[in-house]
């Protein structure tokens, strides 16, 4: 507020300045910058600043800048004429008290109001462009704010449905041991209680370091080979640094989504290949799996649908997800732009 005001009276002195200059250098020219004259620039200076001021004052308080522009224009216009009479109105009065000067002629009276207010029109001018440029300039913060809150809530939501999602399928992995293989269940169910710690930690978060999602895959991978055994083999192959961050759940969900639509479908299993890569300026995170086929139509689930989500809203155009047949592989990939990728310090 206090950068407008200086900025304000800073143009004010300026532009009024530059003005009774030209007016004095004109006099010059002509001859008559002599006696009385450099006194009365001086008074003009000063009471430009005082009548436009006043014009200022009025559209404020009678929050004229807020109208729109049919109601406006006459409003402004008759504003102007008023402060033009004033102005040489009082140039007179000043005239006459001073320097003892009689009132000019009334048609100069009228040529001098003229003058003024074309003046004055092009001053309110340009204080109505500049009070309407920055009315629009707070608008779009205010609707970016409103944008950035309702993303941040809609975030949470998303990052709130993965936890119970993820409980849910891993505990159906465990119940199937508990008959067959009750200490290998005991087991699982510690792997389980990590998982979940780290995942609660970092639903918290709207970024994780890649480190931090990695061990929460192989957490979780770890578990399911408890429960698929010899019918799930997976590797991991990471080109980037572990620093990079990236949004939480996003190689997981792949993960899980892999074995549920193919592994888990396949009495002989299949293999999950998880690579994290460059390529060109992006940055990939892959998860390929054999033992399925993706159908094109089928409707996603709430994993894949989440996902896609959570990266549109925080990168929008700079990420993306892509779920493709490879021959007889099925094929899910992430993508950020490189330049939208942080790293944990």
């Amino acid at each position: 507020m206090k950068k407008a005001s200086f900025a304000y009276w800073m143009v004010q002195i300026i532009s009024w300045g530059l003005f009774c200059g030209m007016v004095g250098i004109a006099s010059f020219v002509q001859g008559d910058f002599k006696g009385k004259t450099p006194y009365k620039l001086i008074e003009l200076f000063f009471l430009l600043i005082l009548v436009s001021h006043g014009i200022r004052y009025v559209l404020l308080r009678l929050d004229w800048i807020n109208l729109k522009l049919a109601p406006l224009l006459p409003r402004v216009l008759l504003l102007n004429i008023f402060a033009a009479v004033l102005l040489v109105f009082l140039i007179n009065i000043s005239s006459l008290i001073i320097f003892g000067v009689s009132f000019i002629p009334f048609l100069e009276f009228i040529i001098n109001v003229s003058l003024y207010t074309i003046f004055f029109i092009m001053w309110s001018a340009v204080y109505l462009t500049y009070h309407l440029m920055a009315k629009s300039r707070k608008q779009e913060l205010h609707s970016l704010k409103l944008e950035a809150s309702h993303h941040e809530i809609e975030l949470k939501t998303l990052r709130d449905q993965l936890n119970p999602h993820f409980l849910f399928n891993s505990l159906n992995s465990i119940r199937a041991l508990i008959e067959i293989d009750p200490a290998t269940a005991k087991g699982a169910i510690t792997t389980l209680s990590n998982l979940l710690r780290n995942s609660l930690q970092m639903g918290k978060r709207t970024q994780v370091s890649l480190a931090d999602e990695i061990n929460l895959v192989q957490e979780y991978l770890r578990l399911e080979k408890i429960r698929f055994e010899e019918r799930l083999n997976y590797s991991l192959e990471v080109d980037v640094p572990s620093s990079l961050q990236i949004p939480p759940f996003i190689i997981q969900t792949m993960t899980e989504n892999a074995i549920k639509h193919g592994i888990s479908k396949k009495s002989d299993g299949g293999i999950i290949d998880i690579h994290i890569f460059e390529e060109g300026d992006r940055i990939n995170l892959q998860v390929i799996n054999t033992g399925g086929t993706y159908i094109p139509d089928r409707k996603e689930g709430i994993g894949i649908s989440n996902l896609t989500r959570r990266l549109q809203i925080q990168y929008g155009d700079d990420a993306g997800f892509s779920l493709k047949n490879d021959k007889t592989r099925v094929v899910a990939c992430a993508w950020i732009a490189k330049n939208k990728v942080k790293h944990t310090i």
